[in-house]
Order: C-alpha cells, then structure tokens, then sequence
C-alpha cells in the first residue's frame, strides 16, 4: 500500500508525472524551507529531468504560490490548495505576526497605515523586492521595523504574495506582489472551517492511510479541528490497521478501493533520491515505521526534526544524500547492509544523474539580491 502511494505520486519508474503543477497538486505541495527542496522534490517526481527547470520559469511562478501554511512552513502549492492551506492555518501565524508587532510597541493605527502604504505602492508599481518596499516607506517618522513588521503581517494575511524570482534553485531574489493581480484564483475569503475541511480532505486522498497524530503534526492542526473536517468532507472513511503504526489509520473508501484494485506494478517504486523535507516523508510522525524500517530515526531527521534528503528503495530508506556545493556533487552514504552490491551501483548511477541535473539548474555566477537577510517568519 506505501508503494503503491508512491507510484501515485510519481515515485516511480515510468510514472513520473507531466507537468510543475500536476506533481505540485499530487503531492500537496513542494516543501520549501530549504533551497533545493523544490527543485530536487520535482525531479524525483518528474517524467523527464528537465521538466524540474520549469520550476525556475515565468509560467510556473504564475501557477504556483509560496505560503507559509502546515507548521508555519513555507509550502509551494496550487493557488486553490494555496488558499485552503494559508486559511486553515491563518490564525496562529497571525497571532504570532500581531504579538511580533505589540513587542515592538507599534501602535494599530500606524500598522495599518502602512500596509496601507505597501499595497498603494504595489499597486501602482507592481512586484518589488522587500529591500525596495522598504526603502520607499521609510522616512525620518517611520524606521524600518514597523515597515518589515506590516509587509509580514501583509503576507501572513494574504494581501501581499511572495515570490522567488530567482532563476536558478539556489538563489533567492525576494519579491512581494498584491495577491489579487499575481494570484486572481486565489480565494482570500474562505473561512477557516471550509479550508481544514480542503485541506484535511487534500490530505487524506493522496497520504491516507494516516493516523491522527499523523494529521496533527502534519498540519499542526488540533484533533478536534481534524476530526471535524473528516465529517464534513461526507466522504466515506475506512479504518486500517499497518505494521507501521498501533493506532488505526484512516483513508478514504473510494482510495481502498482503487488500491485493491491496482495491478503488481503498484507494489513496486524502485530507487529514488528524495529532497530535504521531502512531503512524503514528512506526511508522517506516528507511521514513520513504513519509510524507516529499522534505521535510526537519528539518521532521516535532523536533531530540528528536518527530514534529510534521502535515498529510498521500494519504499524503505537505505541511505541520505546531500549536495557538496563547492565540488557540485550529490554524495552519498548508504546504511550498513541495507543495500545490495547491485542496489549500490544503481544509486552511484543515479547520484551521478541527480548531479546533472542540480548542476543544470544551479547558479552560474549570478549575485544573490539581498541573500544575507531571511525572509520574515520563515523557517
């Protein structure tokens, strides 16, 4: 049933998948915490090797959204799976924006008056790098706190949408745009209730079988906020029972179906290079057994709970890869014994292609804008 999963996510050969967006939604988004998880999540999903520099494309930027959404972490996602993420979770990444800005003992009126201030001047001047916005706004009155905290608390609302504007994956050139002229689908009404209900929906179509814990540490979403949305969704739900995990696992009946109907081929998802903070891994706490086996937690997951980017054999981690920028290299270290003499040289080989295409799809001495400083509020 995990492999199966996979192949339906592109995790296979021969079912990679055709386009950014298509894999973008098969998976419910690209993690983007670090640089190169984007870019290496859609090449390990990916028909062809090329289609993951679509990502660095024009069409791409206008199809996908960044927010930061499940555990206040940024996610590239469908502008509708977008709003149902950004909405769902709006409240605690606000709350946090509006504590930021009674720390600094910026008053609400002046707040306001400058996310004011951002959306006239994007309207009338359109996407602009942070370090512009700011330098418009202050003034000997207005220092540049109180402008870095209403442009977050503009994001965090979705009046303004972020956009990397870099054209290789590991650069960021930091943009805000007005939502509503980069994003026009994106629906910043929906309220909270209808968007757990999409989103939890979302994900037990393409993860379930999950269990609870599962849910909640993927969202960070309450239980009870969960279990709401599974009512809601009237969509039928079967219990399922695993190895994996000792408590029971939900997933849709009409999804149950589907798997006990799928062919030998989906048992099967051979050999894949997965990225740091890979979805697949980290759509899991409790039923991490299914991917671990019996390596180390220690050895997937950073000691900040990142995913490290992975190799992964029929569904099962037999080693961790990492990207050696200064010799532009993909390294590897497999697990003792997990792998065979002939799954050894099928992962050199694959490294060596995983390689090519980092190596296509990085910088070739272009300058970063304004790399030194993060993002507000992402993680």
């Amino acid at each position: 049933m995990w492999n199966w999963l996979l192949v339906r996510q592109g995790l296979a050969p021969g079912a990679g998948l055709e386009s950014v967006t298509a894999i973008a939604d098969a998976c419910l988004g690209l993690h983007s915490a670090r640089r190169p998880s984007p870019f290496a999540t859609v090449l390990a999903r990916s028909a062809t090797p090329a289609l993951a520099l679509d990502l660095l494309a024009a069409p791409a930027r206008s199809a996908l959204m960044t927010v930061r959404c499940m555990r206040k972490t940024l996610h590239v996602l469908t502008p509708a799976l977008a709003a149902a993420a950004h909405a769902a979770t709006r409240h605690f990444r606000e709350r946090d924006a509006l504590h930021a800005v009674a720390r600094a003992g910026v008053s609400g009126p002046v707040l306001l008056r400058l996310v004011d201030a951002i959306v006239a001047l994007l309207d009338r001047e359109g996407p602009l790098p942070h370090r512009q916005i700011e330098a418009r706004l202050i003034s000997g009155r207005v220092p540049v706190v109180p402008v870095r905290l209403a442009l977050k608390l503009a994001w965090e609302r979705a009046v303004v949408a972020y956009i990397n504007d870099a054209p290789s994956w590991d650069r960021e050139w930091r943009t805000f745009a007005l939502t509503r002229s980069a994003f026009p689908s994106f629906d910043a009404a929906m309220d909270g209730r209808r968007a757990t209900r999409v989103l939890v929906e979302a994900y037990l179509d393409r993860y379930g079988p999950a269990s609870m814990r599962d849910m909640m540490w993927w969202s960070g979403l309450s239980g009870t906020s969960i279990a709401a949305a599974m009512r809601d969704a009237q969509r039928d739900v079967a219990a399922v029972r695993a190895p994996w995990c000792r408590s029971p696992m939900y997933m849709y009946r009409d999804r149950l179906a589907e798997f006990r109907d799928a062919g030998p081929r989906s048992a099967w998802s051979g050999l894949q290079f997965l990225a740091h903070e890979d979805v697949a891994l980290k759509a899991y706490f409790e039923s991490r057994t299914r991917y671990l086996g019996r390596v180390p937690t220690t050895r997937v997951f950073n000691q900040i709970g990142e995913a490290r980017p992975t190799i992964v054999k029929d569904g099962k981690v037999i080693g961790t890869w990492q990207w050696n920028a200064r010799e532009r290299t993909a390294v590897c270290a497999l697990v003792r014994g997990a792998a065979t003499p002939a799954v050894q040289t099928a992962v050199a080989r694959r490294g060596r292609a995983v390689t090519e295409a980092l190596r296509l799809g990085a910088s070739k001495g272009l300058q970063s804008h304004g790399e030194a400083a993060r993002l507000p509020g992402t993680t």
